[in-house]
């Protein structure tokens, strides 16, 4: 009996942006954006919120993965990338591969591995499949990368950048923002799943841990991190804006401008769920609940407003107008 095809993990990463135009894209305007492969179509979807995604591209690999407390394994196949704008004003570009053991461990013609794309196979030796996968994740999220181990952080930021300086975008964004990072993993737990554990590493870095039921659900798992991952930009970039017109007098011109501009272009965007497929849509039910990302948005967005109307009350003070008459 040969090796199983079942993949041992999934791995993954999803950077995030604002656009970098000046109005929100509509659906000409993003299908013509994410058009990477000539000849096949953008998927669009229109409700309930816009979301476009682009056909998968293939970036051939040929390369290590760590293994903690072992020697790394030799990986060989292809990750597959896409982007994706949802709303018309966020923007990422999304990597993974399915990783898997190899026939025979010995490295085969590139048409082997491009009739697979987004799929690596190990063809160094290893144990059993079980401890072999959460080494691996392990390796992934928590050991320092080297040159020769698997990089999906610079062919994330590659399609990006590819992306973000399209000449049909006119680059005059409504307001600042950051990109975000989220690497994410994704193993077979059958009646284990789903579940989901996410790390903040840093200001922009998140990880997280996804563990589904059936190997059919680890596509629904990238969808589901681009989800989470456009939401976590939001409260980042939220937080930052916030953080950013506390730096200006109160009720100032320049305060109430970025309090506006989240208002005006990011809060119709929370919809936490709605583009994440029905297997794994249970997955936010914990979120919401730990870390509370729709009570830090409430929160966030109340806080927005509340100022902008402290501002109204104030300019009404100064110009003699009654609240009643607002």
């Amino acid at each position: 009996m040969g090796p199983s095809t079942t993949p041992l993990i999934a791995l993954g990463e999803v950077r995030t942006c604002l656009v970098p135009a000046s109005a929100t894209l509509h659906r000409a305007e993003a299908s013509e954006l994410l058009a990477l492969v000539p000849g096949r179509r953008v998927l669009w979807r229109q409700r309930p919120g816009t979301l476009a995604v682009s056909p998968a591209t293939p970036v051939g690999v040929d390369c290590d993965l760590v293994l903690p407390g072992a020697a790394p394994v030799r990986v060989v196949g292809t990750v597959a990338g896409r982007a994706v704008v949802t709303g018309g004003r966020i923007l990422q570009s999304s990597v993974r591969t399915q990783v898997i053991r190899a026939a025979e461990r010995r490295r085969q013609t590139w048409s082997h591995y491009l009739s697979r794309v987004g799929v690596t196979e190990v063809i160094s030796r290893i144990g059993d499949r079980a401890e072999t996968s959460d080494a691996l994740i392990d390796g992934y999220l928590d050991e320092r990368p080297s040159p020769e181990t698997l990089d999906l952080a610079s062919i994330s930021e590659r399609l990006l950048a590819r992306l973000r300086t399209d000449p049909k975008l006119d680059q005059k964004a409504p307001m600042q923002s950051v990109t975000t990072r989220l690497r994410w993993t994704a193993k077979i737990g059958g009646t284990v799943g789903p579940k989901v554990s996410l790390r903040l590493d840093d200001e922009l870095v998140r990880s997280a841990w996804v563990t589904v039921r059936t190997e059919a659900d680890l596509d629904a798992a990238q969808r589901f991190c681009e989800d989470l991952a456009a939401h976590d930009w939001l409260l980042t970039v939220g937080d930052a804006a916030i953080e950013e017109a506390d730096r200006f007098p109160a009720s100032s011109r320049e305060q109430l401008e970025i309090l506006a501009a989240v208002l005006e272009h990011l809060a119709h965007l929370w919809m936490p769920g709605a583009h994440t497929p029905p297997e794994l849509r249970g997955l936010w039910k914990d979120l919401q609940s730990e870390p509370g990302f729709s009570r830090q948005w409430n929160a966030l967005t109340g806080q927005v407003r509340d100022r902008l109307r402290v501002a109204q009350w104030d300019l009404s003070r100064r110009l003699g107008v009654s609240t009643t008459e607002w």
